[in-house]
């Protein structure tokens, strides 16, 4: 009778006890709930903010359930995150806004990333983001907010944030209308200021896509629906680290304390616009003054349009570089000032000579060898290359070339080297090819390619004249391959490096001259 009523007391206290922590825990922002896949502290809500932390190697083996039988702790990825219930759909105008703090202690350096060169300053990438907006694939990426010591906080390498300035509260706003055409629009903007801004392109391909950015090239990934999701998650080199030089374990380094970020305010709003009321006006003023020049923008309501932004580019012939490369919200006060001045009136119509204030680049390459016809320490090297292009146009977005020469083990380069296109040639290609001075070889089967002889001097091998030429005398699509043997082989070589797919090649000469043209030692073209 005794213990019956003890153990009564005991569940009445805990029932009390559970009552009275649930009626005081602060609920997470609202539309959210915890990830599936955290391992680290889970995040917690108290007095509105939300407090991430990640500790080194305290991961998730939760399978992925996709398949392939991998998990956080597999790939080294560590995180504490929380996402959004409802995924967006393709043609919604939303706002993703929220006040975030990193820990003054932050001391994360990122690494450098061969793929991340011509986005990234020196290619200093990150592994550390703490927001990304996703498709429903697997590497299917989109966007991300990323942080390390070098970049500060930054979205698609746009400074939101500096290094000292952390333990600061900022605030980060990503309007988008999501869109797989040309009506899609996105504007970033930190503490109301817009760092990145894109009108009149499709929204759901990522500008920044390489394979350790969690985005294939070679995939045509085309999401209809959206994901949003927040919290720090520190990336890891990938089950198969092992195979990558300098990593000791399948994790990047987490500072012993760990790293903590906070996050308040958190919201997610549908049907907004990207320009504000007084943008608004600003954008009526230029359409006024293009309608005025007879350039016939699309309207003159304020309202941003693909004609507007052609008539910004083609009303008047400016000087070289005067002008930004594209309208859109970072860009319309110096339009809008450019086509204010008087004398604008006078200057002939044409295309507004655009500068390069972007140089981002809009290709991306997947290359892979195929074959290699001997091996080792041969010193023949006869391989395929096939190379996928992102961004190019459709019959002309392929790679398929041969790599002939006879490698020298003494000096680990070339002693001959040539590029052999796989394109079969017409008559009249081979013959306009010949005037340009460049020689074709005959398959078995009878058809004729294209050889580009490289001449070395050094460790450089210098393009064969005319290839401007060249490029003349070939039909589209081994016209477009031109450019990526005799002036960018250098990125074909970094891609190899950087997913690793060089110390596949199956010809140890030409192992070693990839790598040593990614590592900028040997010069190819240029």
């Amino acid at each position: 009778m005794l213990k019956n009523h003890i153990v009564g007391l005991a569940v009445g206290a805990l029932v009390v006890f559970v009552t009275d922590a649930v009626a005081t825990a602060d609920p997470l922002p609202k539309g959210f709930e915890r990830h599936k896949f955290n391992g680290s502290v889970r995040p917690e809500a108290k007095d509105g903010v939300t407090r991430f932390q990640i500790f080194d190697r305290q991961c998730s083996n939760v399978d992925y359930g996709d398949g392939r039988g991998e998990n956080d702790c597999r790939n080294g990825n560590v995180r504490s995150t929380i996402r959004y219930t409802r995924d967006m759909k393709a043609g919604e105008s939303v706002e993703y806004k929220f006040d975030f703090r990193l820990d003054p202690t932050f001391g994360y350096k990122g690494w450098h990333n061969n793929s991340a060169n011509g986005f990234y300053p020196d290619g200093w990438d990150s592994h550390l983001r703490f927001a990304s907006w996703e498709g429903p694939a697997i590497h299917n990426f989109i966007y991300m907010l990323k942080a390390d010591t070098r970049n500060g906080v930054n979205f698609l390498a746009r400074q939101c944030q500096k290094p000292e300035d952390f333990g600061k509260w900022a605030t980060f706003s990503l309007k988008i209308r999501w869109a797989h055409d040309e009506s899609g629009w996105v504007a970033a903007s930190c503490d109301n200021k817009v760092i990145y801004a894109a009108e009149g392109e499709a929204t759901n391909q990522a500008p920044h896509c390489w394979e350790s950015n969690e985005c294939e090239p070679q995939s045509n990934r085309d999401p209809k629906s959206f994901n949003f999701i927040l919290g720090p998650v520190m990336m890891g080199w990938g089950h198969d680290w092992k195979t990558y030089d300098h990593h000791t374990s399948q994790f990047d380094v987490v500072q012993p304390d760990g790293i903590g970020i906070d996050v308040r305010n958190v919201s997610v709003t549908r049907g907004v616009s990207d320009y504000s009321a007084e943008q608004a006006a600003l954008l009526k003023r230029l359409q006024q003054q293009l309608a005025h020049l007879g350039c016939k923008p699309g309207n003159v309501e304020g309202k941003p349009d693909k004609t507007t932004r052609q008539a910004a580019l083609s009303c008047r012939k400016f000087e070289s570089g005067s002008l930004p490369e594209a309208l859109n919200l970072t860009t319309l006060q110096a339009f809008a000032d450019a086509y204010a001045k008087p004398e604008t009136a006078s200057l002939p119509s044409g295309n507004a000579a655009a500068g390069t204030v972007s140089s981002k680049p809009r290709i991306y390459i997947k290359l892979g060898e195929m074959l290699a016809m001997k091996t080792g320490k041969d010193t023949k090297v006869n391989s395929n290359f096939f190379g996928k292009i992102k961004g190019a146009k459709k019959g002309q977005n392929e790679l398929d070339f041969v790599m002939l020469g006879q490698f020298d083990y003494t000096d680990n380069t070339f002693s001959q080297l040539s590029f052999l296109l796989q394109d079969k040639l017409s008559k009249a290609e081979v013959n306009a090819a010949a005037k340009c001075g460049y020689g074709t070889i005959r398959f078995p089967d009878g058809s004729d390619h294209l050889e580009i002889r490289m001449q070395r001097s050094g460790n450089t091998f210098s393009s064969p004249p005319k290839t401007d030429c060249l490029i003349q005398a070939l039909g589209k699509r081994p016209a477009s391959q031109v450019p990526y043997l005799t002036t960018r082989f250098a990125d074909l070589a970094k891609s190899m490096v950087s997913d690793g797919s060089w110390k596949k090649l199956r010809h140890e000469g030409l192992k070693i001259f990839v790598k040593r043209v990614a590592d900028g030692e040997i010069t190819v073209g240029g």
